[in-house]
């Protein structure tokens, strides 16, 4: 739109930092963002993944919480009572890691970044209600967190264990199953090594199968994530076997059993050897003493440098040992030698393995390598192997001549009574093997689960306190609730290498039962303990009686719409949902799902299509963007690039459009609303121009609206572009003078409401200045689309020969399918003309296919 016209209209110049500072102050002085807690209107609450305050925000940050805004503004307009809080998960490695790198207190470094965020928070306009934040390592939210940990140990649900468990030399502190991404520790990339360690867990394991079910409710979830956490919840259907072992001849069974799960029972008769993980107490307990120890020991030394991950590969090549001792096969009392190797987990099973080498390519190369019996037990009927042995009943001692395993398919040989069954997971030969085993007592059928309880110990100083104390004579302890919460002391020297286990104030304590002097647990939470509940604090975030009260809970749970990166699929969002689950069986939700709908944004690139990331030094900061631009510009950019759950590339010249958009929308807005005074449309009484203008307006708006339903801003954006840009063809067509000013209004009204959840400042501006309203923009209500209204008196209809575009016509809508053939065989006469036309597919209001040979 020229200078002039803008001029003409009184349309004052677009000052994003003036217009974005003036309302960010109304909006605070007025508590415009404070919620609401109106029961008459249905609730919706929007919630985005809370960040780690390691700096200031980024744009990854900026994309994620400029969802959510938008869809808790659109909310709000939509007469829905909006909870949209915000905070910070405060305590963590990199804070303690900054403090001893800088010398300060992890508090102090945490607290200074905080503001820091939050004033690029305010500053890029999202509406929190700011009266509702706190951070994880204020002492009134981690108070709560060790309360919930008592009642999880009064239930049986907290325990303290000695065993294997992973541990990352770089970070210098355990990890839990779930944070070791691809054999590397998910916060620095190092090899964890396994270490045996006393240390405290959670009992997710209880809720293993609770967690599987539940994930068929989570309709507003995306497969993919769902799938995931199936994957690693891992639900195995089997047998757990028991062998014997036997006494130091090698063939007759002792009482002691050495127990198998395996999903694969009817394999049973091929096991020529049980294998051992190097980390077994088993195994050092089987070669102690023996001249096996000393190889035995090697590999366990060398095992414990290799990745689990390294570990399973299918072409690593395996090591292992044998342990000189046997146990007995159950189903035929054949000895069966036990070795030690290192493809082999503690985490599958009982931690003992049964090696059938014919049917599982790990355990054939295991035994190519080091001369163990392969023999076969399953095959086709059309495989000449099984004419050879269908009438064998007793296992054949002898070692294929194959270059690989066999698929472990097929029907059973040299398996005594079961040969002849047809084999494979959930086969009969399964069924009858696992039945016979449990009438002899050997073998029972068993469920599997991938899952590990949850270790939540950490050897470091910022975390929320372990509120337990151990006492000599009375064991472990819990911390008097009315003790709580356990501080964490102020002045520990951490870039001297101090921490909470040498520093006496903190664990020089006594018993709560007996009074003698005791020792206070010096190990934190997993920070994920504290942000698997935040979400429920945020519904009642000052009580001081309670985490929450239940009324709140059932007000505002669970939550609407959650927002964050995929990269939580497993940890934060699987943590999330058993800690739901707990606090649900201590009475406390009435729901069992906490996030009814899942968002997972993509990532946001650099130019060149890289990561993000302080350490390659390309982050994007928001204030390159809002201190040329504006906030309202980043936010729209943002969101137009990309759907919201893609990756997109950081476009510079995607921010200019966008700006240049947000301008031109700007003066249409100031002339649309000079039209005249405000009226209601007539639509019989309008002109052509303003009629169809007026259509626009409803099927763009109609579109807009279900775009936004379906979280798909950028096509909502790009409704509100077409918008602007019939507004602005009607307006360069037509005088002022013979503007219909009811629809003209109606039109700037509805372009304001419509980019109010993505450009707020903007849109609050004009709704004052431009349309001359009082309130908040946030206060009326989403505009009315009507769907007859947005039907058009014509259509046009592409003409096509043999698939190939050819014409288009314009017809009336309600056109008959035989007029409108007729009209499109017209149209293409020419191309037709000599031509034997087979048929003519008519597709209603879209096109007309000839075909014509």
């Amino acid at each position: 739109m020229s200078e002039s016209v803008s001029e003409s209209t009184g349309c004052p110049t677009y000052d994003a930092q003036a217009i974005e500072a003036k309302w960010q102050e109304v909006w605070d002085r007025e508590g415009r963002y404070a919620t609401d807690e109106d029961p008459s209107k249905p609730k919706k609450y929007v919630l985005e993944m809370f960040p780690y305050p390691s700096g200031d925000l980024h744009m990854g940050h900026a994309r994620n919480y400029t969802i959510g805004d938008a869809m808790a503004r659109q909310a709000r307009m939509r007469g829905y009572d909006v909870l949209h809080p915000m905070g910070f998960d405060a305590f963590g490695l990199p804070a303690e890691n900054a403090a001893i790198k800088h010398r300060t207190q992890a508090g102090a470094w945490t607290r200074e970044n905080i503001a820091q965020a939050v004033k690029t928070m305010r500053r890029m306009g999202f509406s929190y209600d700011y009266d509702r934040m706190f951070n994880t390592c204020d002492p009134e939210y981690y108070r709560w967190g060790q309360w919930m940990f008592i009642k999880m140990w009064e239930r049986g649900l907290a325990y303290r264990d000695t065993s294997p468990v992973n541990w990352c030399p770089t970070c210098q502190t355990v990890l839990a199953n779930e944070q070791v991404v691809d054999g590397r520790c998910w916060r620095c990339g190092s090899v964890p090594e396994k270490r045996k360690l006393s240390q405290w867990y959670l009992k997710i394991t209880d809720y293993a199968q609770e967690l599987l079910d539940d994930l068929d409710q989570l309709d507003g979830w995306p497969e993919n994530v769902k799938a995931q956490q199936r994957n690693w919840i891992g639900r195995s259907e089997g047998a757990e076997i028991d062998f014997r072992l036997a006494a130091s001849d090698g063939v007759t069974p002792t009482d002691r059993v050495v127990s198998v799960f395996t999903t694969r029972a009817d394999t049973i008769f091929g096991v020529s050897f049980m294998v051992l993980p190097p980390e077994s107490d088993l195994a050092a307990e089987l070669v102690a003493g023996t001249a096996y120890e000393p190889a035995y020991r090697k590999l366990r030394e060398a095992t414990e440098k290799v990745s689990s991950v390294e570990r399973q590969g299918s072409d690593r090549e395996k090591h292992g040992v044998p342990t000189g001792r046997f146990v007995i096969n159950p189903v035929n009392g054949r000895p069966v030698p036990v070795w030690v190797a290192d493809y082999v987990l503690m985490d599958y099973g009982t931690g003992a393995v049964m090696g059938v080498p014919c049917g599982d390519q790990r355990d054939f190369d295991f035994a190519r390598k080091y001369g163990l019996e392969i023999a076969p037990i399953i095959c086709e009927k059309d495989d000449p192997l099984y004419d050879e042995l269908k009438d064998e009943r007793e296992l054949r001692v002898r070692s294929v001549s194959w270059e690989r395993a066999m698929s472990a398919e097929g029907f059973l040989v040299q398996s005594g009574e079961f040969t002849g069954l047809k084999g494979g997971k959930h086969s009969e030969a399964v069924d009858a093997i696992v039945a016979w085993m449990g009438e002899h007592g050997c073998g029972r059928a068993k469920v599997q689960f991938r899952l590990r309880d949850w270790l939540i110990s950490r050897q470091r100083y910022w975390g929320n306190p372990i509120p337990m104390i151990h006492c000599d004579d009375c064991g472990d302890v819990p911390v008097p609730l009315e003790d709580l919460p356990v501080l964490l002391p102020d002045g520990l020297d951490l870039g001297a290498g101090e921490t909470l286990a040498q520093y006496a104030p903190f664990y020089e304590t006594t018993c709560p039962r007996c009074g003698r002097p005791a020792r206070r647990v010096t190990d934190t939470m997993d920070t994920f303990t504290c942000s698997s509940w935040y979400y429920l604090r945020y519904c009642d975030p000052h009580n001081d009686a309670a985490p929450f009260s239940r009324e709140a809970a059932d007000r505002w749970m669970p939550v609407d719409n959650y927002i964050g990166g995929i990269e939580h699929a497993i940890l934060h969002l699987l943590y999330s949902r058993f800690w739901t689950k707990v606090l649900r069986d201590q009475g406390m939700v009435g729901f069992d799902e906490p996030f009814t709908n899942l968002l997972c944004q993509g990532m946001v690139k650099d130019e060149h299509g890289d990561v993000m990331s302080k350490s390659k030094g390309n982050v994007v900061p928001p204030a390159s963007v809002i201190e040329p631009y504006g906030a309202d510009t980043m936010r729209l950019a943002i969101l137009f690039i990309a759907p919201p759950e893609k990756d997109f590339d950081w476009d510079v010249e995607a921010v200019a459009g966008a700006n240049r958009f947000i301008k031109r929308a700007w003066r249409v807005v100031w002339e649309l609303s000079a039209a005249g005074a405000a009226g209601e449309v007539d639509p019989s009484s309008l002109d052509e121009g303003a009629a169809e203008l007026y259509r626009t307006l409803h099927a763009l708006g109609l579109r807009c609206t279900a775009d936004f339903d379906r979280g798909q801003f950028n096509t909502a954006i790009s409704a509100c572009m077409e918008l602007v840009n019939a507004a602005s063809k009607y307006l360069l067509a037509v005088d002022a003078s013979g503007r219909d000013a009811a629809v003209c209004r109606r039109v700037a009204h509805d372009i304001v409401c419509m980019l109010a959840p993505i450009c707020p400042h903007w849109a609050e501006e004009l709704f004052h200045a431009a349309l001359g309203r009082e309130g908040s923009v946030y206060d009326e209500p989403w505009p009315a689309f009507d769907e007859q209204a947005a039907k058009s008196d014509s259509v046009e209809i592409v003409v096509q020969v043999k698939g190939k575009n050819r014409a288009r016509i314009t017809v009336p809508a309600d056109i008959s399918k035989g007029e409108l053939e007729l009209l499109a065989r017209e149209a293409v006469a020419a191309q037709i003309e000599g031509k034997d036309v087979k048929k003519v597919i008519v597709v209603p209001g879209r096109l007309v296919n000839v075909v014509a040979v």
